[in-house]
């Protein structure tokens, strides 16, 4: 195992401004998916999918801690497991009652079509019940957490996998999340891994995955989720990777994603059959703000860069996912370089600080 893989939340070498760690795997070969959640007690847990290789069999879902108070991340612990599917992309949330949520996807080894996603609930985030189907599917599939209106509905995020691809589906529920009613949103086929955040105003802004990589895709819902508009380009560069945006508490839009786009021939040759093929590279890793409700990101900072290190493992550092903590802070998670899952902590305003002069992103070019 790589020794640096400690866990510890230390300065870092770069900027002193940010605390990071490389958290400890079971399997050293891939880990992804990542996502966060704070308890009521104050701890962060964070879960992803580890194992030999994406869709494999003995592919599972881990969860590591965080003590509140304290700086090193726990060894994680296997959390779902089955022998003959593959366990991926976790969501983790915090229930308005406080109880911890954690859903992840099953599926029949490198088939998607048949995934369906379970869910497990604790109280304290060391207890969990015992599975049960949410999502039957066949081909239902997550990657970022629910958002919870005033009213009480909740809107949880989903894509549905089928002959033709992929597209986006907002699942909604009026009872604490016993029962759903899931829709569609139009005109998002091949845009996926939807985000969704509240806007200032009162609307809702969702932002997809372009599976043709060349930008994010923006939708909006002005009746508190019920219909959304058809997805269209935004000014966030876009590589085929997922992205995450949040609501800050003071009502500025925070955005995590690759600043790549196959529209710059931001591109590595991977194999494919006999031959090879262009795939959008995933760095690097960019944070951005919005004071507008996610119509303009004129503030953004690059969060990870390609070092000495990636240019023996260029996949890359991707999959974030991001949350406000109690005390104001942002804590990111993302896969890094698929070796580990390395969080960083930073205070929002660093995003405003230093601008970095290399980043090609329009901000004149207007979200919906």
């Amino acid at each position: 195992m790589d020794p640096r893989l400690t866990g510890r939340l230390e300065p870092s070498a770069t900027d002193p401004r940010l605390r990071e760690a490389l958290l400890p795997v079971l399997h050293d070969v891939d880990s992804h998916a990542a996502t966060l959640v704070q308890t009521r007690g104050g701890d962060l847990l964070c879960a992803w999918f580890n194992g030999p290789q994406e869709g494999d069999r003995e592919t599972n879902v881990v969860l590591a801690r965080l003590p509140a108070g304290t700086d090193e991340w726990s060894q994680p612990i296997l959390i779902a497991a089955d022998p003959d599917r593959s366990e991926q992309n976790p969501v983790l949330f915090r229930a308005p009652d406080g109880r911890i949520w954690l859903l992840h996807t099953s599926n029949t080894p490198h088939d998607r079509t048949d995934a369906h996603v379970l869910v497990r609930t604790s109280d304290d985030g060391r207890t969990w019940s015992g599975p049960r189907t949410l999502f039957d599917g066949p081909g239902f599939f997550l990657r970022n957490p629910p958002l919870f209106l005033p009213d009480g509905t909740w809107l949880l995020p989903a894509y549905q996998v089928d002959a033709g691809g992929e597209y986006s589906v907002v699942a909604r529920s009026s009872d604490e999340g016993r029962s759903w009613q899931v829709s569609e949103v139009p005109g998002s086929r091949h845009r996926v891994q939807m985000s969704i955040a509240p806007r200032p105003d009162g609307g809702l802004l969702g932002l997809f995955r372009s599976r043709a990589a060349d930008r994010a895709y923006s939708s909006e819902s002005t009746d508190l989720g019920r219909t959304w508009t058809p997805p269209v380009r935004t000014a966030l560069a876009n590589n085929n990777s997922a992205l995450h945006h949040i609501a800050l508490a003071d009502g500025r839009l925070a955005a995590v994603f690759n600043d790549a786009t196959m529209e710059r021939d931001q591109f590595r040759f991977v194999p494919s059959g006999d031959g090879w093929r262009k795939k959008a590279v995933r760095t690097p890793l960019t944070l951005a703000l919005s004071e507008d409700g996610g119509r303009t990101w004129p503030h953004q900072r690059n969060l990870q860069v390609a070092d000495i290190e990636y240019k023996d493992a260029p996949v890359g550092y991707s999959y974030p996912a991001m949350i406000q903590t109690s005390d104001g802070a942002l804590q990111v998670a993302y896969s890094y370089l698929r070796k580990t899952i390395k969080h960083v902590r930073l205070e929002p305003d660093w995003i405003v600080g230093e601008q970095d002069a290399d980043l090609a992103l329009d901000t004149t070019e207007d979200v919906t």
